[in-house]
């Protein structure tokens, strides 16, 4: 259980990293509007850490999760959305498995 556990977050965090990035370069080419809503990010500051890239990440998550990605006009971006969501989500299921996994 706690390698499927530890598998599932690899993966999910894998997954989240490649469609976020795909995401970021597709609203950069063909939506600046929404790319300059976001505050140009970078994909490397969206891989920091650091916490002057924190407003970029919580604007980012909330494009995301508060639906806006939605709004796009464009298939292939809600699409990005949807993925990115799911692997968060695995991502969360994951952590608790693993969770529950080690109260065992």
């Amino acid at each position: 259980m706690t390698a499927a556990a530890i598998t599932i977050i690899l993966l999910a965090m894998a997954a989240s990293w490649i469609i976020r990035g795909l995401l970021l370069r597709l609203l950069r080419n063909k939506h600046p509007a929404e790319f300059a809503a976001l505050g140009y990010p970078s994909r490397r500051q969206l891989d920091s850490m650091l916490p002057r890239y924190q407003e970029l990440h919580i604007r980012f998550w909330k494009y995301i999760w508060g639906g806006k990605a939605f709004l796009v006009n464009d298939k292939f971006v809600s699409s990005l959305a949807g993925a990115a969501l799911l692997a968060d989500v695995a991502l969360a299921v994951g952590a608790l498995a693993l969770l529950w996994a080690a109260g065992k």
